[in-house]
C-alpha cells in the first residue's frame, strides 16, 4: 500500500496511516524512563533455585489445614442449624395446625443458634490470640 506523501508523521518503512507511531514513541520514552525501575536484581553467582519437596508441600498443606479446621464446617453447622429448628417448626405446625408459628418460632431459634455458635467462636478465637 503506498504512502500518503501528505502524512509527515509515518516512518519510511510504515505502509499504514495510523496513530500508532505515537504509541510507539511513548512506548520507547515510557521503557527509557522505567528501565532502571523494572529490572530485578541479578542473582547470586552460587544461588540454585530450591525444589519444593513432597514433605515440605505436605507440612505446608497440614498446617494450613489445622489453622483453617475450626472454621471448614462452620457453613455446614449455620444451615444444619437454620434447616433443622425450622423443619422442627413445620412438623408443629403439621401436628398442631398452628401455621405459620411453629416454622417462625423454629427459624428465630435457629438464628439465636447462629448467633450463640458465633459468639462462642469469636471468644474462642480471641482467647487464642491472647
Amino acid at each position: 500500500m503506498p504512502q500518503d506523501p501528505n502524512d509527515a508523521d509515518l516512518d519510511a518503512g510504515d505502509d499504514w496511516p495510523d496513530d500508532l507511531d505515537a504509541q510507539d514513541e511513548a512506548d520507547r520514552v515510557y521503557r527509557e524512563k522505567w528501565a532502571a525501575h523494572d529490572a530485578p536484581d541479578a542473582p547470586l553467582a552460587d544461588y540454585v533455585p530450591g525444589r519444593a519437596t513432597p514433605k515440605a508441600v505436605h507440612d505446608s498443606y497440614r498446617d494450613g489445614m489445622t489453622a483453617a479446621g475450626p472454621y471448614l464446617g462452620l457453613g455446614a453447622q449455620i444451615g444444619g442449624s437454620m434447616a433443622l429448628f425450622c423443619g422442627l417448626g413445620y412438623v408443629v405446625d403439621r401436628w398442631l395446625g398452628t401455621s405459620p408459628w411453629g416454622i417462625l418460632v423454629g427459624a428465630m431459634l435457629g438464628m439465636a443458634g447462629i448467633v450463640a455458635l458465633l459468639v462462642r467462636l469469636a471468644r474462642e478465637a480471641d482467647r487464642k490470640k491472647r
